[in-house]
């Protein structure tokens, strides 16, 4: 029952006091701030542009209202007329961008003169660069050329190099299959359609202009982060400084994403927060005064902008900071919030549908979150020194801050982010100015020629030094990538799902401050008592608790125990085979490495995997070798079984020349091979030697095919070679085997199934491919052998283990 009586009243007197002093410092801090609130209209015109008119207006009507009613009418029309102006410059502006778009057409033929805008980016089917059209109907407009395997790049393909391309054009349009909207992404970047190359050829010019004066020390930045480094360290070093990570592998940029350490890849504000951390006391000690300095960095940070790519975050950082460094200069206090609004107005204003790019959103998200939680988190962090309490609150405010975005955006959240950003912490700033160092004395030269002397030694010893912190770095990311439930599924699918994630992360951050103010007088007195003891303790226990947090990362990150029976993992690396055989001692054999993207890597090292006895590239396609390059770089392996049949493709290829530079022991595969590792021993049924010529075209009646036994246990692995290869073979009666060819149709499997007889068969495919594996003809003839049949689409990775005899299989989803 309610309360009554004088006492109900009173109850309430504190709740309407608290209600009532809260939207007095709300009308406090409005009148305090009020061209922050100006400018957040203009802001949210500019973000309502591309939308209905009606919702523009009654905004603008809620805010002028809103303001009204607390006090602030002049303010509250003003604040509306923004509104109303940001939603009529962005309209205006996303027209002038759609007319610059080429009036594509499918299967209209072009011709013309184009400019790269940057390094083209490998991919499965060829690879793909953004152009901008210099000549034609389309001249100034950007579009995104597709070039297929046979198609080259100039060697020296950067950013200004001029083409002659052609081709057809057409419009971007979206997959059915992919949950992702294709043509809005494009029109985010400036790009209205899609140019299919059928030629292309260098002119052997470059652009001219402002632009071609940026291509030039980009280029000269480039060949500097190359000196003393690695191919691979260059590619992350260019990632880092110069934001481009079109040459990092696939499998890098993945470690990266899932261990919470991409942004590293993506030229942010944190780039620029280092440069003038760098630029400030190096021209202090040139002898320039504050002013001086001041206008050094922002001289220096217009040029890092345009040299680094420009993207959205880096300008929202660029006009953060120079917005900040102004307010010096003007005597001012600054503010960061405003100095964030003033970001998001340059760049809405810019391309209104930016709005909508996940990076954009990240990088307002993140400084958001780290001017609201920061302070916070760092006071509660006194007990550290200083410099590591402030770095240890960034990295924490950042990361809770995005986590309900990139659930949104991407489907999965990093559980390891906040450990690998903090173990990364020390070296990133190093290896940013180093590389910023190196950009900058490479200017020096004239288009990468070398510099000779002292400078070009320096740049050689900085290159080696970096080399040593991007190793450190990558270790950290790939450790943490392939630690157990590194990422999470946070399927946020909605905005509504968003809001409601951020409300609870606010409503958690508000709990927190509060218990920090009622547990304040104890945390101080603990805090007191902490200081006051002699540092050589303080010292003793602070790197106490580190050997523990890092003791507990090692058992984390460290591999899985092996099993202790005969177990034979059949993969689920989706479309594609990857089967792996481990024995009680030790012995491990990889039959086949899927396609790349499913890091079939990670999963033996989570099935305990240290070393691997030998390897079996079955055959040539790229969803059975294409991890095999990454297995070879990561784990010792004692041989290469290469079933290649002497193909000429360079994906396989790679993954040859990748056992010659670890030395790893290669046999061509053939008929009549025995090979014993541990208590496995291996026989190759098929193929018989290839006549003298090409290779065949079809590679998968030529695949190994081998039974592995070890004991009274027999298992028959035929890659993609289907019954018109296995009725010739002399096939044994086995207890398990995996079905040919991912379950394709195949009317000859009913007579080779009633040969092997086996007890266990396992389908290896992916969900809702394509292909329509596995048959229903084949799973009707598994199900009357009367095997008992397992799949990776369903099942997730088979286990099937032997113990004494019986078979025991577990499903791992």
């Amino acid at each position: 029952m309610p309360a009554t009586g004088p006492l109900a009243g009173r109850a309430n007197v504190p709740r309407m006091a608290g209600a009532q002093m809260a939207a007095a410092r709300a009308i406090a801090l409005l009148r305090r701030r009020p061209f922050h609130v100006a400018l957040g209209g203009l802001v949210l015109g500019l973000a309502l542009s591309s939308g209905r008119p009606s919702l523009a207006l009654a905004a603008a009507g809620a805010c002028a209202l809103g303001l009204a009613a607390m006090g602030s009418g002049a303010l509250g029309l003003l604040t509306a007329l923004l509104v109303i102006a940001g939603v009529g410059g962005g309209a205006a502006r996303l027209a002038a961008l759609e007319h610059s778009w080429p009036a594509a057409h499918p299967g209209e033929s072009v011709s013309a003169r184009a400019n790269l805008i940057a390094r083209p980016r490998p991919s499965r089917f060829g690879s793909s660069a953004v152009l901008e059209l210099r000549s034609g109907p389309g001249r100034g407009a950007r579009v995104l050329a597709r070039a297929g395997r046979e198609d080259r790049w100039p060697d020296d393909a950067g950013a200004g190099v001029e083409l002659l391309v052609e081709g057809t054009l057409s419009r971007p349009r979206a997959s059915p299959r992919a949950n992702f909207d294709w043509p809005a992404h494009l029109r985010r970047r400036g790009i209205g359609a899609e140019l299919q190359i059928e030629s292309l050829r260098a002119t052997g010019r470059r652009r001219g202009g402002a632009a071609g004066i940026v291509d030039a020390m980009r280029r000269r930045a480039e060949h500097a982060l190359e000196r003393g480094a690695s191919p691979r360290e260059a590619a992350l070093a260019r990632g880092m400084v110069l934001g481009q990570d079109e040459e990092l592998p696939e499998t890098l940029r993945d470690d990266f994403r899932r261990s919470g350490l991409a942004h590293l890849l993506a030229v942010s504000g944190q780039n620029v927060m280092l440069l003038g951390a760098l630029a400030l006391p190096a021209l202090g000690l040139l002898g320039f005064g504050l002013r001086g300095r001041i206008v050094g960095v922002l001289a220096l940070i217009a040029i890092y902008v345009p040299l680094a790519g420009a993207g959205p975050s880096l300008q929202r950082a660029g006009v953060m900071g120079a917005a900040g460094l102004m307010a010096v200069i003007a005597g001012r206090s600054a503010s960061r919030w405003y100095a964030l609004l003033l970001a998001a107005v340059v760049t809405l204003a810019a391309s209104p549908r930016v709005l909508g790019d996940p990076g954009w959103q990240l990088s307002f998200v993140a400084v958001a979150g780290i001017l609201w939680l920061a302070p916070g988190i760092a006071a509660a962090l006194r007990a550290l020194p200083r410099p590591v309490a402030d770095g240890l609150a960034l990295t924490i405010a950042a990361t809770l801050a995005t986590a309900p975005l990139l659930g949104h955006h991407f489907g999965v959240i990093s559980l390891s982010a906040l450990p690998a950003n903090v173990l990364a912490l020390p070296v990133v700033a190093p290896i940013m100015w180093i590389g910023m160092i190196q950009a900058a004395v490479g200017q020096l030269a004239l288009d990468g020629l070398r510099l000779g002397g002292l400078a070009d030694a320096g740049l050689e010893a900085l290159g080696l030094i970096n080399g040593l912190l991007l190793g450190y770095l990558e270790g950290v990311a790939r450790r943490f990538a392939d630690a157990p439930g590194a990422a999470v599924e946070l399927p946020l699918s909605s905005p509504f799902a968003v809001a409601g994630a951020y409300a609870l992360l606010g409503a958690v951050v508000l709990g927190a401050s509060r218990a920090r103010r009622t547990l304040g007088p104890a945390t101080a007195s603990q805090l007191a008592a902490w200081r006051l003891l002699a540092p050589a303790r303080r010292h003793g226990l602070v790197l106490t608790g580190t050997a523990l947090l890092l003791a507990l990362a090692v058992v984390w990150l460290g591999p899985s125990s092996a099993p202790d029976r005969l177990t034979v993992s059949f993969l689920d690396v989706g479309q594609g085979d990857a089967t792996l055989i481990q024995d009680s001692g030790g012995a491990a054999v990889l039959f086949d490495g899927g396609p790349e993207e499913a890091r079939v890597a990670r999963l033996l090292r989570r099935a305990g995997v240290r070393r691997l006895s030998a390897v079996v590239a079955t055959h040539q396609s790229s969803d059975h070798q294409g991890g095999l390059r990454e297995v070879l770089q990561r784990f010792p392996v004692d041989l290469l079984l290469d079933g290649g049949d002497g193909t000429t493709d360079p994906r396989f290829r790679a993954v040859l020349a990748e056992a010659r530079r670890r030395g790893v022991r290669r046999v061509p595969a053939a008929a009549g091979q025995t090979i014993r590792c541990g208590a496995l021993t291996i026989r190759l049924l098929s193929p018989e030697p290839r006549p003298p010529g090409p290779p065949p075209e079809d590679p998968n009646p030529r695949a190994v095919v081998a039974v592995v036994s070890a004991g009274a246990f027999d298992l028959l692995l035929s890659a993609d070679a289907e019954s018109p290869t296995l009725e010739s073979l002399d096939l044994p009666d086995v207890e398990a085997m995996k079905v040919p060819h991912h379950g394709s149709r195949d009317e000859g499997l009913p007579e080779v199934l009633s040969r092997l007889r086996p007890q266990v068969a396992a389908i290896e495919v992916g969900s809702d491919n394509s292909y329509g594996h596995p048959a229903p003809e084949t799973l009707a003839a598994l199900e009357r052998s009367g095997a008992r049949v397992y799949r990776t689409d369903r099942d997730g990775t088979i286990a099937l283990s032997v113990d004494d005899g019986a078979l025991r299989v577990e499903t791992h989803r």
